[in-house]
């Protein structure tokens, strides 16, 4: 199978899971490795492969592997507060939206949209312990959401640069504040 201009490119190399069910995913903790199926490889052409490690090389970029480890073991500590699951469902649609956004600006969205797509389509994963937590599968609605934000065009400049916010580690304080007060609830 020929690599992807993509990784070639930057030199970067993928794991390849030997499987029929299209898999494609950022595995690892501050330095994660590409791995890419066999079923993925042989599901998607060339251009829409190209848009899916796009889209996994913006996961890398926000070194989202690693936050959501971290955030992964807040939201199993504080499962049993209301809204916990809801709030956990919405960080990791925005974390996709997040990503799909930055894939958009290097290659077509339409072209992200359709791979999207194709994934969506595809056999889900049976076994519970074959990949992370995170990508279980959703509600379409989540899908629809994210096909809707790569097919529409921003309103203005300041909605394209909202997303382009530096993080800020008083934020991290900010939002943590919560969880330092718990303890001394009754």
């Amino acid at each position: 199978t020929p690599i992807p201009e993509s990784l070639a490119s930057q030199g970067q190399l993928a794991r390849l899971l030997d499987t029929a069910i299209p898999f494609i995913a950022q595995i690892g903790f501050w330095q994660p490795e590409l791995v890419v199926s066999q079923g993925l490889l042989e599901t998607l052409s060339s251009e829409h492969l190209e848009a899916v490690i796009t889209h996994e090389q913006a996961h890398h970029h926000y070194r989202d592997t690693f936050w959501f480890f971290w955030l992964g073991w807040i939201h199993r500590i504080t499962a049993w507060l209301p809204n916990t699951e809801s709030l956990w469902q919405e960080l990791l649609s925005l974390r996709e939206i997040r990503a799909d956004h930055w894939a958009a600006k290097q290659v077509d969205a339409l072209l992200l949209a359709e791979s999207l797509l194709t994934m969506v389509s595809s056999p889900m994963i049976t076994k519970e312990n074959f990949c992370a937590p995170f990508s279980r599968p959703v509600p379409p609605s989540r899908f629809q959401e994210r096909i809707d934000a790569l097919l529409t065009e921003p309103e203005s400049a300041t909605a394209t640069n909202s997303w382009n916010y530096s993080w800020n580690w008083s934020w991290l304080l900010y939002v943590l504040l919560p969880l330092l007060v718990v303890p001394f609830h009754q």
